[in-house]
Order: C-alpha cells, then structure tokens, then sequence
C-alpha cells in the first residue's frame, strides 16, 4: 500500500521512550535512498513489544548484546543473547518479542525495505515510533501499551505500508478500519499531527548521561494484561 505523502520529519539520532512497554530507542540516519535504518534499541525490566505484527514491506533483523530477548518468528520462539546470530524477519512474517531475562536487555534492530516498498520507508518507520511512544507518554494506549481503539484505528490506517497487526485477519482490518480511522480523524485523532513528531515530541527524552539512562533503564516496564 502507498504511504502518505504528508510524512512528516522524523527523529534521528534522539532518544524516544515508550513508558508502558519498557523500550528506549535510539534510531541512525537512514541510508542516502530511505530503505534503511537502524536502531539501538533498549529494554527495560519486563519490556514487551504492544503486539504481535507484521511488516508486509520491510525485513526486520536483531541482534542482541546485553541480556537476553525471546522473539518469536513465525510461530518459531527462540530466546537470543550475545554472541547469537542475527535473527531475521522476512518481510510478511507474523513475529513477536520480550525482554526474556531479569535485567536490561539491549539489541540492534535493522529494518530494510523490500524491492515492493515505495515511498521513504525508513523515514516512515521511524515516524510511526514517534507516534506510537508518543500516544504512551500522552496517556492514550491501553494497559499492553497499544493504541486506544479510535487512535488504534488511525495509527494502523496511516501506517499500514509499515505495520499491520496479527490479528484481526488482514480482510476484516481492512474493513474496519476505513470507517474507524474516518471517524478518529473527525474528532482530532491525527498520527500526522505536528505535535507528535520532531525534537518536540512527548517521546523524545534528553540525550542521558550514563547514570541517567541507567536509572530509567532500571525502572520495569509499565505492562499489565487486558
């Protein structure tokens, strides 16, 4: 699917935290053609990805050097340290991860986009961070750290060239979410909103000294069930 053309700018180089779920993120710049980037990305105590999801344009791979991550992979679960090979994840492919030890975990997360992918990918996926981190900090996702239904619906129309959820099936999101995400932007609810993106965004942390971003890493995840 094509992606917006109103894209906004996004952060490079800027720490964006997602209080509920526990991840700190540090994203590069993207390659001189926008198909990709990658990130440093941080877990706190008990951090979990919002939801299982796809990327039907963009391969995803990680690599981990401190504590341990479980992902699971197509139905595949695998627990992954140091020293451990990248683990890839085709483009398509339904996946999932968590913090699996005690402590903080750290990874790095490459995304790259498929032959398919139109538009400027790795911007577009960077800015999808800013918005979903930025909705946690503003109070707007649920106890697992996603999107409340109306800003749910929108975010996933607006973004739907970089993420999809696991479920509900694609034909039946497909049909929800036109008439949600209508109905989110004629009360306010704007992923594209100015106020959610940039060096301004609720997300975005001061770069931390060693000791500060040790502290927050130290904090747990903010996680509960539904």
């Amino acid at each position: 699917m094509p992606p917006s053309p109103a894209t906004k700018t996004s952060n490079q180089n800027v720490w964006l935290h997602h209080p509920v779920t526990g991840e700190l993120v540090r994203f590069g710049a993207p390659s001189a053609d926008g198909r990709k980037v990658e990130g440093e990305l941080w877990l706190q105590p008990g951090a979990a990805v919002a939801r299982p999801h796809i990327h039907d344009f963009l391969t995803e791979s990680f690599r981990v050097h401190a504590g341990e991550i479980a992902l699971r992979v197509g139905g595949e679960e695998r627990i992954v340290g140091p020293g451990d090979e990248v683990v890839e994840v085709p483009a398509g492919t339904i996946h999932d991860w968590w913090n699996a030890g005690d402590g903080v975990a750290k990874a790095t997360v490459e995304i790259e986009a498929t032959p398919s992918a139109g538009g400027n990918p790795a911007n577009r996926f960077i800015s999808f961070f800013e918005v979903l981190f930025s909705l946690a900090v503003l109070g707007e996702v649920d106890r697992r750290g996603a999107p409340k239904p109306l800003w749910l619906a929108a975010v996933a129309r607006e973004y739907r060239d970089v993420i999809r959820l696991a479920r509900p099936p694609a034909f039946v999101q497909a049909a929800l979410l036109g008439p949600l995400a209508a109905i989110a932007k004629r009360i306010g609810r704007d992923p594209l909103a100015p106020e959610l993106h940039g060096p301004k965004a609720p997300c975005v942390i001061p770069d931390p000294e060693p000791d500060e971003l040790a502290a927050i890493l130290a904090e747990p995840a903010r996680l509960g069930s539904d």
